[in-house]
């Protein structure tokens, strides 16, 4: 029954209305104009459809993340590149210099006092935490493993899109490079709730 509810957790994590939003709508809206060969028009109009998207989040959690940060101002300066090159593969490769950065931020964080995932979590999550449980070995273990596989979930993720950007066309590419990124995120934060309750109350 747990693992039921937990599978049922994970697909509503996925497909909800911000995966349609996010993924499903900017694929659409690049095969649509790509069918007519109007690529360039197509991922400048998926580009500025997906930044909308960053934007409106913002505006709807007044929260202000790090990644979709870096996230937003990568999309743009594609956007603009592409703009200006009048080339669609300089947007199409921008989630590959997004997810390369994304991955060194968080391996770097690893030589810090607090990996990101602490930083993360402590600010939002664990804001009254005592002192003691944040000085428990086990406790700073978690936040380092999960910082760890966010950096290698980012490393794979650029890997995988620079292997189907060299062997796929440019449509099939934009699709599963958005779909895998999509997926494999609300899965990833599925595994980051999930991991701390199941590490803490393991036996030692």
């Amino acid at each position: 029954m747990e693992k039921k509810s937990l599978s049922n957790s994970n697909k509503a994590i996925i497909f909800n209305t911000d995966f349609v939003a996010s993924a499903i709508i900017p694929i659409i809206i690049f095969y649509v104009f790509n069918k007519f060969n109007m690529t360039l028009q197509g991922v400048t109009l998926s580009g500025v459809w997906s930044i909308g998207i960053i934007l409106f989040n913002f505006v709807k959690s007044h929260r202000v993340n790090a990644l979709a940060i870096i996230s937003g101002i990568i999309s743009i300066i594609g956007l603009i590149g592409t703009l200006l090159s009048k080339n669609p593969t300089f947007y199409l490769i921008s989630p590959i210099i997004q997810d390369t950065l994304i991955s060194i931020i968080f391996f770097i964080s690893l030589f810090l006092k607090k990996s990101l995932i602490q930083v993360i979590v402590e600010q939002s999550y664990f804001k009254n935490a005592s002192e003691d449980t944040k000085r428990n070995p086990r406790y700073l273990r978690t936040w380092r493993i999960l910082t760890f596989s966010w950096g290698l979930l980012a490393l794979s993720q650029a890997v995988v899109r620079l292997i189907l950007l060299h062997y796929l066309s440019m449509s099939s590419y934009y699709t599963i490079g958005m779909l895998y990124g999509n997926i494999s995120t609300p899965l990833f934060i599925a595994f980051t709730i999930a991991f701390p309750k199941w590490y803490w109350h393991r036996k030692k």
